[in-house]
C-alpha cells in the first residue's frame, strides 16, 4: 500500500495542513509507504514531504505517482476557485488505475456552491474522477449532493486523527500566563472576521465582572496587526490578553491543554480540528452554533457575546471534559486497502523527489 497525500503541510498551521500532517504520521505508524505533495508555502525540510515549485512541477510529480500506482488523496477546502481547480486537475490526470480520494474540509463550502449554478456544475465535473469523496460534515455532504454528485460516493467523516493529538512543550510565557490567569481561556486566532475575535473580546469584557483575573491566550497569525490592537483597546480587554503569536502545532496543543476552556467563536465553520483537539485533551470547548459540533462541545448563539460569556462560565464551573474522540485514520486505511487494485506486476520505484 502506497499513499500520496496532496494538500498543504505545516507551516502554516491551518486545519487542513494539520490534518494532512497527522494523517501522514498515522499512515507511517501503520507501515504504509506514504508521502505528501505539499502545495502550500512549504517550510523546513520534512522527510517524505515533497515541495511543489510550480503548477507544471506539480503536474509532473503527480503524473509520476499515479503512473506508479500510488493511491492519491487530495485535501482541500472547497470554498474557492483554487480548491476546485486543484480537485479537477488531480482527477483529470489520465494515468494510473489506483483510486483517487478527496476530502473537502471547509464549512464555507455550502455557501460557496449555493451562490452559483456554474460553481455547482464545475464541482460535479471535478469530482467525477474520484472513487470516494469525504465530506467533513453533513452540511458539506448535502451541498455536494445538490450538485449532482452520486450519494454512494460521498462519505461523512471528521478530519481528525485522535491518536495523533499529543500536547508538546510550551514557551515560558505560556507557563507564566497559566500562573497569573484564573481562568485561562485559549483561542486560535486569524485576522479573518470569520474567527470571531470581536465577539470573544466582548464576552471577555463581560467575564471580567465576575472573574477579574480571567485571561485569554491567543495564538495564530494577525495578533500584531493594527486592527487587533485597536479592537483590544476599544473593547477594553487589552490587559486581559496573552498574545502568543504563531506557535508550532505541538506547542499550540500544549497551550490548549494548560487552559481551562478553549473558544471557537466562528461565524462559519466546518468540522474544526481544534475543537476536537481540545476535547481529546480533556479541555472544555465552547463553540458557536453555526454547524454541527462534536459531542461534548458547549454551544453558544453565534455572534452573541452574552451567550458566549454565559457558556464560558458554565464550562469553567463544570471542569474538565470527558469525551471519546473519533479517529479517521483507521477508517481511511481500510478504505484505501479495500479499493486499491491488486498488483500482479513488479512494483515500480517511487518517483524521484
Amino acid at each position: 500500500m502506497r499513499v500520496l497525500l496532496v494538500g498543504d503541510h505545516p507551516p502554516p498551521f491551518g486545519g487542513v495542513a494539520i490534518h494532512v500532517q497527522q494523517l501522514h504520521r498515522f499512515l507511517r505508524s501503520r507501515g504504509v509507504e506514504a508521502k505528501v505533495l505539499d502545495i502550500g508555502k512549504g517550510g523546513r525540510p520534512v522527510p517524505d514531504v515533497l515541495p511543489v515549485r510550480s503548477p507544471a512541477h506539480f503536474g509532473l510529480r503527480l503524473t509520476g505517482f499515479l503512473a506508479s500506482g500510488w493511491t492519491v488523496h487530495v485535501h482541500t477546502s472547497g470554498n474557492n476557485p483554487k480548491a476546485w481547480l486543484l480537485a479537477a486537475m488531480v482527477a483529470g490526470v489520465p494515468a494510473g488505475r489506483a483510486p483517487r480520494f478527496i476530502t473537502l474540509h471547509s464549512g464555507l463550502l455550502p455557501d460557496y456552491l449555493a451562490a452559483s449554478a456554474a460553481r455547482r456544475a464545475f464541482a460535479r465535473v471535478a469530482l467525477a474522477g474520484y472513487t470516494r469523496i469525504i465530506a467533513v460534515s453533513l452540511a458539506v455532504r448535502e451541498a455536494l449532493l445538490s450538485c449532482g454528485v452520486p450519494a454512494e460516493k460521498v462519505l461523512v467523516q471528521p478530519a481528525f486523527c485522535a491518536s495523533q493529538v499529543q500536547a508538546g512543550e510550551v514557551p515560558v510565557k505560556v507557563e507564566a500566563a497559566r500562573a497569573r490567569r484564573r481562568p485561562l481561556l485559549t483561542m486560535a486566532h486569524h485576522p479573518s472576521p470569520v474567527y470571531g475575535r470581536k465577539v470573544a473580546f466582548r464576552a471577555l469584557r463581560k467575564l471580567m465582572e465576575s472573574h477579574p483575573d480571567v485571561g485569554l491566550a491567543l495564538f495564530g497569525p494577525g495578533t500584531d496587526s493594527e486592527e487587533f490592537i485597536r479592537d483590544a483597546r476599544e473593547l477594553g480587554v487589552a490587559g486581559q490578553l496573552e498574545v502568543l503569536g504563531e506557535l508550532d502545532h505541538p506547542a499550540a496543543l500544549g497551550l490548549i491543554a494548560r487552559g481551562d476552556v478553549f473558544l471557537r467563536p466562528t461565524t462559519h465553520d466546518g468540522d474544526s480540528i481544534s475543537v476536537r483537539e481540545s476535547l481529546a485533551l480533556g479541555v472544555p470547548c465552547v463553540a458557536s452554533d453555526v454547524c454541527a459540533r462534536p459531542e461534548g462541545t458547549r454551544l453558544f448563539r453565534a455572534g452573541d457575546a452574552a451567550s458566549l460569556a454565559t457558556s464560558i462560565g458554565e464550562a469553567v464551573a463544570a471542569g474538565p471534559a470527558k469525551v471519546a474522540s473519533p479517529d479517521v485514520g483507521p477508517v481511511l486505511l481500510e478504505l484505501y486497502e479495500a479499493l486499491a487494485p491488486r498488483r500482479s506486476a513488479p512494483v515500480q520505484a517511487a518517483p524521484a523527489a
